[in-house]
């Protein structure tokens, strides 16, 4: 009875850790204007924040316009000499370049040194929303810092308050600032702020290189510290870029914050002041004051150190060891777990081949996990495409809990089929050894994640060694013993769990992802939670699963479109000034009753052709729409001459319709090199998105005479050079009465755009 009485307390203890390390808010509250003026207060950027994100403010916008004067209106009332950079920003990596504005204000230190400490953040938003998180949060907490620096004692080194332009259109104005600001020469250290939502903690998720001396002037300095090197090593494998990207490149230190929560709003007029949640904004702020002042004062040559595995837990924790540690932590992982395995092997006649057996098993039930993941996920767009209302289901918690008690429910399916033919012990034992071998691979090639592996691995096996799988002799003591040896798995499972499903959601990759680490997270339980398992017998299994019909059911009822949780999509009107066909396009994925009017009940799917470029990863709904006479771009030729082998055209493209941006592509000939505005746009084969025997260019925000760009091309025939031009907002159509977008529907990334194209020969 005490065996049984034990059990269901340590899973009592179990959920309720789980429960508070899932449902912790984890920023800090947001300070009042009344706050000390030393200190950074959330009240106070928002008087910033709110004159920032009142509408959207895109690179070339005269919102963007207004944005920028108002910025410098204030740097120099915090009592700085802001200059306004105005240059032709190149990146390379993506093709494109772009007329930018940089806002630079240097705050002088007394040292007298002109090593300095750069502050990042950028000023323009995407059109199709206000930006206050993205990245309004960064430049605000710029400014509200800067005040605060103002209010207390003088810094040695130089702060440089780098507010860049162009983010959204290819990290232009971090490329500019770079390549010919001057100030760029000084800096040490870069610390870059940004957000892909409006909610969250704000986690350092990227470093640069030799990490480890950052990483514990971070935690010396940062009130409420928040990031993982796991989340730094699965972002060094994505195609994601910022601001810091470029500073890390150019031989700076740095570091990278962001908060991720409520990504719906990412790119979409939700991104506005209302909605921001105001501790992610304080908690931005706080990183990047104390950051200043612990980088103001700090020897700036002695920034790097051999790379840190670090990580934060609930109860505003953080740890930190050195990478060099990682190795040696493996090799006690392995040399407990077959210490573990021996004892077994003599104390519970456990056999070696029922461990090896069990080794296999488990593999096999992460693989059923997975593709119940899979399934699940694929099952239900289905039914929201074909059957049920269409509704958000990337953020959506109800089928997430859903998922995650179909997981429980299949989980201890498994678990009671296997406890049936293999020991607990053996069981477990062989789950330890596949988690053996993955603290072995990421030790090689994750380094940085390899601690959500070997410590709630190191403590499983003490349990098994201690305490667990003793039948009639689970006493209380025990109980407590096994509570405490839960720890390290629930303390930084769930954690990645709830990270996970922010970062990644309800998604095709994110439900696979959070149902492997569920597995994972069962399996590092299991020492503990096998009394209550046994006792529950099939009570378990029923209650999970009859729970996640329960929740399917509730999610299915509740998820739909609505004013609250609008309908994100692009709406375009695409004009080929050549053949003089015009289609309205859009991205949504079926035709509901506003989207209808301009696309008919059906249209045609497929790509759009230099309109949008092929990496795009959506296919479009297509239908015809009225030609009207639009002007299109522009191209004249200036200058052509050839040495036999290689042709240089000169050519000047200009938009008469003042359009944003500017789409440049050559099909059929190979381009050698090429400059813009006098700017060398890189080695084409270096482009990220290099098409073979295809080049382009796109040009944010360019000026009214236009851009000189020049190209070396093989000369072996005709060139033809395709333009396409686009601008925010939908055409007049004469005669037609198209309705405006619903209060259930919002554009999202470029927004409702207009896109003129016209070839030409040379």
């Amino acid at each position: 009875m005490e065996n049984r009485f034990s059990g269901w307390v340590i899973l009592l203890f179990v959920l309720m850790v789980a429960g508070v390390c899932a449902l912790r808010k984890g920023t800090p509250d947001p300070l009042a204007s009344s706050a000390p003026p030393e200190v950074f207060s959330a009240e106070r950027a928002l008087v910033f924040l709110n004159a920032l994100a009142t509408s959207p403010h895109p690179l070339g916008s005269p919102e963007h316009d207004r944005v920028r004067d108002y910025l410098v209106s204030e740097l120099t009332a915090l009592g700085l000499s802001p200059e306004v950079e105005r240059t032709t920003g190149v990146t390379p990596r993506y093709e494109v370049a772009g007329t930018v504005e940089n806002i630079v204000a240097r705050l002088k230190g007394t040292s007298g040194k002109t090593d300095a400490v750069a502050l990042l953040a950028h000023y323009d938003s995407v059109p199709a929303g206000p930006g206050a998180g993205d990245d309004g949060a960064g430049v605000a907490a710029l400014l509200e810092t800067l005040r605060a620096l103002r209010a207390g004692p003088p810094l040695p080194n130089d702060i440089l308050f780098v507010i860049t332009d162009g983010e959204e259109d290819g990290l232009l104005g971090a490329s500019a600032f770079v390549a010919e600001n001057p100030a760029a020469r000084d800096v040490r250290v870069a610390v870059n702020f940004e957000a892909r939502g409006n909610a969250g903690e704000s986690q350092m998720f990227e470093t640069s290189a030799g990490n480890g001396r950052l990483v514990e002037m971070f935690l010396e300095a940062a009130p409420h510290p928040s990031g993982s090197s796991l989340t730094y090593e699965i972002y060094k494998h994505m195609p994601n870029d910022t601001d810091m990207t470029v500073f890390k490149r150019s031989g700076a230190a740095g570091l990278n914050f962001a908060f991720i929560g409520h990504w719906e709003a990412y790119h979409t007029p939700l991104d506005n002041p209302q909605r921001l949640d105001r501790g992610s904004l304080q908690q931005h702020g706080e990183n990047a004051l104390s950051l200043a002042r612990r980088f103001g004062n700090a020897d700036l040559t002695e920034l790097r150190d051999r790379d840190s595995v670090y990580f934060s837990m609930p109860g505003n924790l953080f740890a930190h060891y050195s990478s060099r540690f990682v190795w040696p932590l493996a090799m006690v992982s392995g040399v407990l777990l077959f210490g573990v395995i021996f004892y077994a092997n003599g104390a519970w006649q456990t056999s070696l081949l029922a461990v090896f057996g069990s080794f296999f098993a488990h593999i096999l039930v992460l693989l059923v996990l997975l593709l119940v993941g899979l399934g699940f996920e694929f099952a239900v767009r289905w039914l929201h495409l074909n059957a049920l209302p269409e509704g958000g289901l990337d953020q959506n918690t109800f089928y997430v809990l859903g998922l995650f008690a179909l997981l429980l429910g299949v989980d201890a399916l498994l678990y009671k089929f296997f406890r049936k033919r293999i020991a607990p012990p053996a069981f477990f034992l062989g789950g330890a050894a596949l988690l053996f071998v993955l603290v072995l691979v990421t030790s090689k090639w994750l380094p940085g994640g390899t601690y959500m592996f070997a410590w709630p691995l190191l403590a499983g096996l003490v349990a098994t060694a201690i305490a667990a799988f003793r039948p009639g002799d689970l006493s209380i003591l025990s109980a407590l013993l096994l509570g405490v040896l839960s720890l390290p798995a629930l303390l930084l499972f769930v954690p990645i769990l709830k990270g996970f499903y922010t970062a990644l959601g309800f998604t095709t990759i994110g439900a696979p992802l959070l149902s492997v680490t569920f597995g994972l997270l069962f399996l590092l339980l299991s020492p503990f939670l096998d009394t209550a398992l046994e006792s529950a017998g099939k009570l378990l299994p029923v209650v999970a699963l009859v729970a996640s019909l329960a929740l399917c059911v509730v999610a299915a009822k509740t998820t739909r479109y609505s004013p609250e949780h609008p309908k994100p999509s692009l709406l375009s009107y695409a004009l080929d000034a050549n053949t003089g066909k015009a289609l309205w396009t859009s991205s949504v994925t079926r035709v509901d009753s506003w989207t209808a009017e301009y696309l008919g009940a059906s249209p045609t799917r497929g790509k759009l052709p230099d309109f949008i470029p092929d990496w795009y990863p959506i296919d479009f709904l297509q239908h015809e729409a009225p030609s009207i006479a639009l002007v299109p771009p522009l191209a004249e030729l200036l200058e052509d001459s050839s040495d036999g082998a290689t042709r240089t055209l000169h050519l000047r493209i200009s938009t008469p319709r003042h359009a944003r941006t500017l789409h440049v592509g050559i099909a059929e000939a190979e381009v050698l090199g090429a400059t813009v505005n006098g700017h060398d746009l890189g080695k084409p084969s270096e482009a990220r998105w290099r098409k073979p025997g295809h080049w382009s260019l796109d040009y944010a925000n360019p000026p009214a005479e236009g851009i000189d760009l020049l190209l070396s091309v093989e000369a072996a025939g005709p060139v033809t050079v395709v333009l396409v031009d686009r601008s925010s907002g939908l055409p007049a159509i004469p005669g037609a009465n198209f309705p405006p977008r619903p209060a259930d529907a919002m554009p999202i990334h470029s927004g409702d755009q207009t896109m003129v194209r016209r070839s030409f020969v040379f």
